[in-house]
């Protein structure tokens, strides 16, 4: 069940299935976790082929949709944990910004969504992580560089997930930001 939002991510009142949000291409929110490690690297998720959004391309570290009566927070710390074995408290997130965004399902209805964007700061081996395969495949790391230039060139969203542009951005930004700064002062 989903809270029914408006398009600035107000709940309406209205709390519905997954599937009539989506039928109704109604909007709901989603949390977005951006993992980043002492490098400056970016931990990508390949998603599943069989996904409705965003089949076979890489995306956001962990992301998933938020539960009626659960904020953006308890999903993002949730999320980490189902699809990536990831175990944190709220506190361990940033809090980057949130946006509104539409994008077509293969069912042929537009999604619409409003994401709140997190940021993590944490070193993981991928050996530490428990990938649930339902959602994604693979994982990498990827340099904030490689990114940021990929995201330039015409055809980005046949590699990445083909989210608002601020989605990724933001998270580019902030993490310039932080890198150059000593891990311990963060």
């Amino acid at each position: 069940m989903y809270d029914v939002l408006d398009e600035n991510g107000v709940k309406t009142g209205q709390t519905l299935p997954k599937s009539h949000v989506h039928e109704q291409e109604l909007w709901h929110g989603a949390a977005f976790v951006w993992i980043y490690n002492a490098k400056g690297e970016l931990l990508l998720q390949f998603r599943a082929p069989d996904k409705g959004i965003f089949a076979s391309v890489w995306d956001v570290s962990a992301a998933g949709h938020v539960d009626a009566s659960e904020t953006p927070i308890q999903a993002a710390v949730r999320e980490l944990q189902e699809e990536l074995g990831v175990v944190i408290s709220p506190e361990e997130l940033t809090a980057l910004g949130e946006c509104a965004d539409t994008f077509p399902m293969k069912s042929g209805n537009i999604h619409k969504e409003y994401d709140w964007l997190f940021l993590l700061r944490k070193d993981i081996e991928f050996s530490a992580l428990t990938l649930q395969r339902s959602e994604l495949t693979n994982v990498k790391w990827i340099p904030l560089d490689k990114l940021a230039a990929d995201l330039k060139k015409p055809n980005w969203k046949n590699t990445y997930a083909g989210r608002n542009e601020f989605v990724y951005n933001v998270a580019i930004n902030e993490i310039k930001k932080r890198v150059d700064k000593n891990w311990d002062e963060l």
